[in-house]
């Protein structure tokens, strides 16, 4: 385009271009663009036609009356910003996916093999109530014999009513139902409450579990860590005897 002998130019430069030459500097330009680039509207993931025929950048979110007008918004500047921008969100993204992906193949439930033993009954169990002579604390002694157990130790846990599967949990009130009929109280108020119990588990596979039922309102003397033992809170696994040892004493 010509500049010379405009208005407010300089000698040796270019004047100040009027409408008329931009707008057909900007057709030129337009048509160069449409004679190089072919529009593809079922191919391109960022256009659509919406319901009034005009053509809308879904990336961009700009609207374009014509396809040349699209075209001209695909060489600018602020499409291509966003192409960049959405480029390295889409390399974010995939590489948290590679990484979710493989922890979740390290731990995964699918590749978890599943247990599978045959329930050979109950353990022979004896539970004894002590007092401790020098605090005078109640607690409960528990000896578990596990002459044929598969596992190297019994685990054992303290659990609430909530934490209990349901099938475990309808066991738990039937056997409190009973409990409250055998006793000589017809009171509603007087009938015991599920809610109002914790319950020591011991597993020692293939054997049933065992469940205590203990009181929620006596706080078990226990240090704050769960490995830790003390001397109100222990637990010992005789290898030799096959025999499990729980005591535990209650806060006073």
């Amino acid at each position: 385009m010509d500049y010379s002998e405009r208005v407010n130019s300089k000698k040796g430069a270019g004047g100040i271009a009027g409408a008329e030459e931009a707008n057909v500097h900007t057709k030129r330009r337009i048509q160069d663009l449409l004679a190089t680039q072919v529009l593809d509207l079922e191919h391109d993931p960022y256009v659509f036609r919406n319901h009034l025929g005009l053509l809308e950048c879904k990336l961009c979110l700009t609207t374009h009356v014509s396809e040349s007008s699209y075209i001209s918004h695909l060489s600018g500047r602020k499409h291509g910003l966003n192409l960049e921008r959405r480029r390295l969100l889409d390399e974010k993204y995939n590489q948290n996916k590679e990484i979710n992906a493989k922890v979740a193949n390290l731990v995964s439930i699918n590749n978890t093999e599943k247990r599978n033993w045959k329930k050979i009954g109950k353990p022979e169990f004896n539970l004894t109530k002590i007092r401790d002579p020098d605090t005078l604390q109640v607690g409960l002694l528990l000896q578990i014999k596990y002459p044929n157990i598969t596992i190297e130790e019994p685990l054992f846990r303290i659990m609430s009513y909530y934490e209990l599967s349901t099938k475990n949990q309808n066991i738990i009130v039937s056997y409190l139902d009973r409990e409250s009929d055998s006793t000589t109280t017809t009171n509603e108020d007087d009938k015991l409450d599920s809610n109002s119990y914790q319950y020591l588990v011991i597993s020692g596979e293939p054997y049933d579990n065992i469940c205590l039922a203990i009181p929620s309102d006596k706080e078990i003397d226990k240090p704050i860590e769960i490995t830790e033992m003390s001397k109100s809170y222990w637990w010992f696994w005789d290898n030799d005897s096959k025999e499990f040892f729980l005591q535990f004493l209650y806060k006073s």
